[in-house]
């Protein structure tokens, strides 16, 4: 491995993580993980599935896929995710990457126990293992998994860093962590960012380069760091959904609430128009675990 080229990217992302603040929501107890369990345990949980399907991120298979390929991430592996939600992205992985299996960790139950049920549906419960607890206590063994992945499920992690480092523990070296997240662009005020942290319940939300710091931070040579071009289409697409396409599924998730709809579909335009405007995205990174016997 080239020590001089990643002593020369250390000094760079160093450099860029101190000259910015990592925008965090001021009331922190409105996303604690209780709060998120909340949301992803009633009607929100199922407006996210009616805009995005059942794998509940931007881009579903089509990214998990694209992300695996980017990732060298294919048959004969075995992965963990953290922060899995039903489980939909696992079950990409196997079915349609060839993973050998999957184990994921959420700490909300319903999602959970939704995921184990279609799972078992699809006949993949031989190959996929849930377990509901917190992402930073999974107990999963140390160097147990050939990769680590995630899919826009991070952004409820309040300390980023903590969750990178779970990963780097768990993957073997030489293997790879790659998820997606919806971070930070350019141009977001304080008080948008506030109101975006909020309607989200995310605790805080870096940028690019800040993701960088952390993975290498964590003992990762960064692979791949960059906007997944993916967000902006995406918003629009579940604006375009909302007010047009499901109108009446939307409300009756939202219990014929014409207020609760109203402020919906506030919401959604809000983000869109920072999808437009290039102030939130959705990032894309890979890193390699470093393998010091390797690299030496």
């Amino acid at each position: 491995m080239d020590f001089v080229r990643i002593a020369v990217w250390s000094a760079v992302l160093s450099t860029l993580w101190s000259s910015h603040a990592m925008k965090t929501l001021v009331d922190q107890e409105a996303a604690n993980a209780d709060a998120v369990a909340k949301c992803y345990s009633g009607p929100e949980q199922n407006v996210w599935e009616l805009v995005m399907g059942k794998q509940i991120d931007i881009g579903g298979a089509s990214s998990t896929l694209e992300l695996a390929q980017r990732a060298g991430v294919g048959p004969g592996m075995k992965g963990v995710e953290l922060n899995c939600n039903n489980g939909g992205g696992m079950r990409a992985l196997v079915r349609l990457a060839g993973v050998d299996s999957m184990i994921g960790v959420d700490l909300t139950k319903s999602v959970v126990e939704t995921g184990m049920k279609r799972t078992e549906e699809e006949g993949l419960s031989d190959k996929i293992k849930f377990i509901n607890k917190n992402s930073l206590g999974n107990g999963l063994p140390d160097a147990s998994a050939d990769f680590v992945y995630s899919k826009d499920a991070w952004c409820y992690m309040p300390d980023k860093q903590k969750i990178i480092d779970q990963a780097a523990r768990i993957v073997k070296p030489g293997g790879k962590v790659m998820f997606t997240d919806w971070i930070e662009g350019e141009g977001l005020s304080d008080q948008e960012a506030q109101r975006y942290l909020s309607l989200m319940t995310f605790p805080a939300i870096p940028t690019v380069k800040e993701y960088a710091h952390m993975l290498q931070k964590g003992g990762f040579e960064v692979e791949i760091a960059e906007n997944s071009g993916r967000y902006l289409p995406a918003m629009n697409s579940y604006v375009h959904m909302l007010k047009r396409q499901a109108v009446y599924d939307a409300k009756k998730l939202l219990n014929w609430d014409d207020e609760a709809y109203n402020k919906l579909i506030s919401d959604f335009e809000f983000m869109a128009e920072l999808a437009q405007e290039g102030k939130i995205i959705q990032g894309m990174f890979v890193g390699r675990k470093r393998d010091v016997t390797r690299d030496l």
